[in-house]
């Protein structure tokens, strides 16, 4: 047997709040509450502090949702018109988001392109109008214009990875810098209090950073938030990322604005072959082993856990739904392993956390009132956990791996130290409560 890993837990010291980092993409289709598999209930239990909409509309279909095209379809027409647009899916989809307990991240732009065209991936004509478009769109959600809403959306993003040629801007990157200084200024001038925030950078490249920054300083353009994106099998280093754009923005005097990693999944495969081997694409989307399994589960809470110590003030785990494998949920609304590790990081986030730790990195653990995350990613070390100050009344393990859907476990703590069952990768829950 290997050497055990104790991991230690203080329920008489305080560490402050569990941060409520667990922020997705997308929402639930706006479907009957009755029809077959409404992902409504399933996701409110996430209890996921906010939802950015970008990709609407790919997993909507005969949807006209979210992105600019969508709702203001015509660019010749005139922009100050009412007339001109067409906001109803949006507002159904949106109301869903919000009955469901989440808040909006709205993505101003288009959705991904991976068609044999590209349609909408290009820079608006007129970047004058389209900022015009966006402002009257904020109107709607905000203001009640257009028979809309006083929904306060706090957040506002301008566009998606437009440093992903051909997929989301086939442009030079400075034609965004310029799209963004518009339309952020024009927005803050006209709305104060919303933040406006960008360019959701498809990695953390430095020099992109820095040059996007620039661009800001010399237009003197707001940034409220900074936001990009991480794909990746180690958890170290999306874990790290966040001081490095801290240090990044501060060292150009964005010493106040926000850091948000948006896009973010457990990625352990090649992205060429992904979409070139339809039977290996399969596999990695459903496999065991693949980017949904529990090493994938395991993963996503020992990235939310280990961001709690950082600058990060949110992440958006992509997606929260169906979204061609990429969410929680098969195509049939079947929940993946990662599905059960997000709703369990919900039991805690937002309320008190208290002193643990861990000797390695390898086991992450997160001690919450009334109930104690763990998470032992691609390790077979056997863990247990020693309660210093006092063991809690009752306790029951849940335990999700391979077999199990976080379901209740047997296993009795041994004076103050209670052994983990289980194989591998692996998250437990430990109700305390």
């Amino acid at each position: 047997m290997e050497h055990q890993m104790k991991l230690t837990i203080d329920y008489t010291r305080k560490a402050g709040t569990v941060r409520r980092l667990n922020g997705v993409n997308l929402a639930p289709p706006p479907i009957a509450e009755k029809a077959s598999r409404d992902l409504s209930a399933d996701f409110a239990a996430l209890r996921a502090p906010y939802a950015r909409l970008h990709d609407a509309p790919l997993e909507n279909g005969n949807m006209r949702l979210v992105d600019v095209p969508f709702l203001f379809g015509n660019c010749d027409a005139d922009a100050a018109d009412k007339a001109n647009y067409y906001f109803r899916q949006t507002d159904d989809y949106l109301a869903t988001c919000r009955r469901c307990g989440s808040d909006i991240i709205y993505r101003l732009g288009v959705s991904i392109e991976h068609g044999i065209g590209r349609y909408y991936a290009f820079p608006p004509e007129d970047f004058e109008k389209w900022s015009d478009i966006c402002v009257n769109i904020v109107r709607h959600y905000n203001e009640g214009w257009n028979d809309g809403f006083a929904w306060n959306i706090r957040y506002w993003e301008i566009w998606n990875e437009p440093d992903l040629a051909g997929n989301m801007w086939n442009a030079p990157l400075e034609r965004y810098f310029e799209l963004y200084a518009l339309t952020a200024k024009k927005l803050k001038a006209r709305f104060p209090g919303i933040k406006v925030g960008g360019p959701a950078y498809a990695c953390c490249d430095p020099g992109r950073i820095n040059a996007f920054l620039d661009a800001c300083r010399a237009a003197d353009a707001p940034l409220d938030f900074f936001s990009w994106h991480c794909y990746t099998a180690d958890p170290a280093e999306i874990a790290a990322q966040p001081a490095r754009v801290r240090a990044l923005l501060d060292a150009k005097g964005f010493t106040g604005t926000e850091l948000h990693l948006n896009e973010w999944h457990y990625f352990n495969a090649d992205w060429k072959k992904l979409r070139s081997d339809a039977r290996y694409c399969r596999e990695v989307h459903t496999g065991a082993d693949g980017i949904n399994g529990i090493d994938a589960a395991a993963f996503a809470v020992s990235v939310l856990t280990r961001w709690q110590d950082t600058p990060l003030d949110l992440g958006n785990y992509y997606t929260a739904t169906v979204m061609q494998g990429w969410g929680l949920f098969d195509n049939y609304g079947i929940p993946f392993k990662t599905y059960h590790a997000l709703k369990a990081f919900g039991e805690l986030a937002g309320g008190a956390r208290f002193r643990a730790a861990s000797p390695s990195p390898e086991v992450t653990v997160l001690a919450g009132d009334g109930a104690v995350l763990v998470s032992r990613f691609k390790s077979t070390k056997p863990v247990s956990v020693v309660f210093e100050g006092g063991m809690p009344e009752r306790m029951q393990v849940h335990l999700l791996d391979r077999e199990h859907d976080l379901e209740p476990v047997a296993a009795e703590p041994a004076g103050n130290v209670l052994a983990l069952p289980g194989e591998g990768s692996a998250v437990w829950l430990i109700a305390t409560a």
